[in-house]
């Protein structure tokens, strides 16, 4: 009887408890759990991707977090409990700082360490603009035909520096030091691999650099 009457007494819904965790990437998650009319649920559950300010309860809200998912749970007495997930960063303004990691890796290396570099770090760009910013990092170097388009490694991400290149880019010719008909490009640290997943406001991305280096022979028809 008294669960009828908490029910009843329930207007739009009723916060019970919220639990915060932090991802190792500094993304933030927050669940919310709600006490609902069960006659209400329909209208109550929020959408996908709502900002915590419009919909949640707490005297503390936050503008870059958004429903992530929600569960629902009927119980006895016409109440449902409805449990929130909100993810995004509990800041006003700024990111967390990017992890780096070192993973050695067969095959790699030029000048430094065989080893790839992984970035796995928080942005707030759109994923155009996320694709656009990679190719923008491109340094300059003389471009050649044959010679893959490279797409360097920034110097930060997200205020944590990344590793130095083993030694500085060049481009030589045939004649300037390697040596017979050969033209050499090496760029340092460069992208190997990148990805993003959409997480409310924010991407996730996981970029993976490696050192490269080119090496064309010249013959009198070309490259080879």
């Amino acid at each position: 009887m008294a669960i009828t009457i908490i029910g009843s007494a329930i207007n739009t819904k009723v916060l019970k408890r919220q639990n915060f965790n932090k991802e190792p990437n500094g993304l933030e998650t927050l669940i919310e759990a709600y006490a609902i009319k069960t006659s209400n649920r329909v209208s109550v559950v929020p959408e996908k991707n709502t900002l915590h300010t419009a919909f949640s309860s707490a005297s503390t809200t936050y503008s870059r977090m958004v429903v992530e998912s929600v569960a629902t749970e009927e119980e006895d007495g016409g109440i449902t409990q409805m449990i929130v997930t909100f993810v995004g960063l509990t800041s006003s303004t700024g990111l967390p700082p990017a992890i780096v990691r070192l993973i050695p890796t067969a095959g790699e290396g030029v000048y430094g360490p065989p080893l790839v570099i992984e970035a796995e770090y928080v942005t707030d760009v759109s994923e155009t603009q996320f694709m656009a910013g990679q190719l923008s990092q491109n340094n300059g170097l003389a471009s050649v035909t044959g010679f893959s388009t490279i797409i360097k490694m920034p110097e930060t991400i997200n205020g944590v520096a990344m590793p130095k290149d083993p030694r500085s880019a060049f481009f030589q010719t045939p004649g300037s030091g390697f040596g017979g008909g050969v033209i050499a490009q090496y760029s340092g640290y460069c992208v190997l691999s990148m990805s993003a997943e959409r997480r409310g406001l924010f991407l996730v991305a996981r970029n993976t650099y490696h050192e490269v280096q080119q090496i064309a022979q010249v013959t009198q028809g070309g490259f080879s």
